[in-house]
């Protein structure tokens, strides 16, 4: 029963810090206050202890790559910021930039931190140490990692597990935390920008714009991450 107990901690911290969140929610949501700030809160608080606690009996992990993380999220940014501006640019003109801004910067910044610490490092690195099979590996904390985004639908469950997957495969290939908070950051930002921007781009250009937007945004993601994958070494001395 220990061998397994482990898994059961990164929902646990969920439990604990989705309760007061959801109860912030229903206060500050009334107020204003965009839904995906507050949650982030929670996500702060559980890297916070994560990090104080957990992560730090870890001996065999090294420190945190703060440096090597934000330095590979300017790269990535760098492409997804040009195309996003010569393709919907325009959009961005009489919109309200704020919640836009906060969230893309700190309420994303905490929620990947967060996700990546939990349901790629820590399971990860625990479930290769109990001798778990690389699919199992790859597959359960990406469920785990799934449920507790609490998914409307299937389709959701599907994508998010998905996500889980790869991510849990660049970690398990690499072992690079800061690869995968970098990626799942700008991952977030793409899809967040999209949906904020969807009506405003829709009506200055069109859906499709839209969604050509975010394919591009997607494959300069993709290619950056293959690129620093096989490159790694370059990017060592950055942390």
């Amino acid at each position: 029963m220990r061998k397994v107990l482990f898994l059961a901690y990164p929902v646990w911290l969920y439990v604990v810090f989705s309760l007061p969140a959801l109860l912030l929610s229903a206060i500050l949501y009334t107020q204003g206050v965009d839904i995906i700030t507050i949650n982030s809160i929670g996500a702060v608080g559980m890297v916070l202890l994560h990090m104080r606690r957990k992560r730090k009996k870890m001996t065999e992990l090294p420190e945190m790559p703060w440096k090597r993380m934000f330095l590979i999220t300017g790269i990535i940014m760098i492409p997804v910021a040009t195309l996003t501006a010569g393709l919907t640019g325009k959009a961005f003109f009489n919109m309200p930039l704020t919640p836009w801004l906060i969230n893309c910067t700190w309420s994303f910044f905490w929620i990947s931190c967060c996700e990546e610490l939990l349901f790629r490092e820590f399971l990860i690195t625990r479930m290769k140490e109990r001798g778990f099979p690389w699919w199992l590996i790859l597959m359960l904390p990406a469920l785990l990692f799934s449920l507790c985004h609490r998914p409307e639908s299937v389709s959701l469950l599907i994508q998010r597990a998905a996500m889980g997957i790869i991510l849990g495969f660049l970690y398990f290939k690499i072992g690079d935390i800061a690869l995968c908070i970098s990626t799942h950051w700008v991952y977030n930002i793409i899809l967040y920008t999209f949906q904020y921007f969807l009506p405003r781009v829709t009506t200055l250009y069109s859906a499709s714009r839209a969604a050509l937007n975010v394919l591009l945004c997607m494959l300069s993601l993709l290619g950056i991450v293959v690129a620093y994958s096989i490159n790694k070494s370059k990017f060592a001395g950055h942390s």
